[in-house]
């Protein structure tokens, strides 16, 4: 298993889709920052974002994706700097049939009749934040794809249409689609981000470099307590002080650290999800006893193996 899927399927990534909605001028909503990520798909028109702290407004055009992978505060609307309403209740009527930016739920009076209504599709990214790993520390704020500089993209595009489609006119089986092919949008627009950003230092940066990214692989494939920095470090054509400077470097944890922390993650799973020994999970982990595992596991994630155990049960 690649190190990326390894990580996203121990923090439980869980993506959906909430709605796929006609907004008629005018409308606005205000996102507060959470501990969610969320996504915006413009499928057709187009309206501005305005991210928090910043000044300038981006207009967003059909075929754009705007992301917010650490749940950054935001607002979108109709257009450049317009009045906005919380999203929080927004949402709850969107997703319940009562659309207030509805054409057909406006007065005429309230109606911009001289601006263009604007297809929205919305949702989230949900993961388990309590996992300590780099990746959640290194989510970008903002991830914005425009459609207009990424013609090549043509798989992007089929997937936010199929998407968009199954969340407005849903049929057997849609609730699940839209979940799995928005966990896909995810992943794609993460391979995205990571793969354009020259010369960028952080977790993400790792998993694209041709040798970081190939020990960080390895370790996430590992099945018992085979890998040491020395290992690592000839299996990607390095010495043992030239990879641990650039893993850290790259990876913000030495890595022993890592290698160590990972194993601790890989152990709670077991914990939880198997009915492994304790001295198997041990051994696994790299520990030759219980006693010695316990205490490394009770010092990282704050209570006892036997804990996490019996509360899984």
């Amino acid at each position: 298993m690649d190190a990326l899927a390894d990580v996203l399927k121990t923090i439980r990534l869980h993506s959906s889709t909430y709605f796929c909605s006609d907004f008629s001028p005018p409308w606005g909503m205000a996102v507060e920052r959470g501990d969610d990520g969320l996504f915006h798909v413009v499928v057709d028109g187009e309206c501005w974002l305005k991210v928090l702290g910043t000044d300038d407004s981006i207009h967003l055009k059909a075929g754009d994706i705007v992301a917010f992978p650490s749940g950054g505060a935001h607002s979108i609307s109709d257009v450049k700097d317009g009045p906005t309403q919380p999203s929080a209740a927004l949402v709850d009527k969107i997703m319940s049939g009562q659309n207030p930016f509805d054409a057909a739920l406006q007065t005429a009076a309230a109606l911009d009749n001289n601006s263009q209504a604007c297809t929205l599709l919305c949702g989230a990214f949900c993961y388990d934040t309590t996992v300590k790993h780099p990746f959640i520390r290194d989510l970008p704020c903002f991830i914005h794809i425009k459609a207009a500089e990424h013609n090549d993209l043509n798989w992007l595009n089929a997937l936010t249409t199929t998407l968009a489609i199954e969340a407005k006119s849903p049929s057997p089986g849609s609730s699940v689609i839209v979940d799995r092919l928005s966990e896909v949008l995810f992943v794609q627009l993460m391979r995205s981000f990571i793969e354009n950003r020259p010369g960028a230092h952080d977790y993400l940066a790792a998993l694209n470099d041709p040798q970081i990214g190939k020990s960080l692989n390895v370790i996430h494939d590992e099945k018992s307590a085979y890998w040491s920095v020395e290992r690592l470090g000839e299996h990607v054509g390095m010495s043992r002080t030239a990879f641990t400077e650039k893993f850290s470097n790259l990876v913000g944890l030495s890595p022993k650290t890592y290698l160590t922390n990972w194993r601790m993650q890989k152990a709670k799973e077991q914990l939880q999800g198997s009915d492994l020994s304790m001295i198997a999970v041990a051994e696994q982990a790299g520990y030759s006893s219980e006693a010695a595992f316990s205490k490394a596991f009770k010092q990282f994630f704050e209570m006892t193996p036997g804990k996490v155990r019996r509360a899984s049960n």
